[in-house]
């Protein structure tokens, strides 16, 4: 019976103190260039290839492109609440503006960003709803290498000798 007691002690002891070392989220990082995967409630086929969202954490402001119009405004970021404001955009007229005129409505809505375990950036509403999906596009450094000066030699023609 002591042994049974002991050992139900042991156990509530390592049970409680599990709690004491929990690991901490990791912070989000959104900082950089995402490409834009979903959109809630988007026409099924059509596309977002191309698209781009780009958070500028120096300055707080954000730019996004769907294909059309640039959208851009201001963000404030404190993990995991995130809030859109200023939002512009210019005022070309494309073909297919559902996507962005969509972007814009959820973009309006958005209070809450996390990270899945894939790497997505989520933003969400203050119900926890998905509105938009991002993707993080790794950076690619290019490096343009000048042309090589090639040392052309000048070659004269001798006459012929008769």
């Amino acid at each position: 019976m002591k042994k049974l007691i002991n050992f139900a002690i042991v156990l509530l002891a390592l049970v409680s103190l599990s709690g004491c070392g929990s690991q901490k989220a990791v912070p989000v990082d959104i900082n950089g260039n995402w490409q834009i995967t979903e959109l809630t409630g988007l026409e099924e086929g059509v596309t977002l290839e191309g698209t781009s969202f780009q958070f500028d954490a120096e300055g707080g402001v954000f730019t996004a492109f769907l294909g059309c119009n640039t959208i851009s405004g201001k963000y404030v970021f404190e993990d995991p609440s995130i809030t859109f404001s200023d939002i512009a955009r210019t005022e070309m007229q494309c073909e297919n503006m559902n996507s962005e005129e969509l972007f814009c409505f959820l973009i309006e809505q958005v209070t809450n960003a996390s990270v899945t375990e894939e790497g997505f950036l989520q933003l969400k509403s203050a119900e926890e709803e998905v509105l938009i999906t991002l993707t993080k596009v790794e950076e690619v450094e290019i490096v343009i290498e000048e042309p090589s000066e090639e040392v052309v030699e000048e070659q004269t023609e001798t006459p012929a000798e008769n």
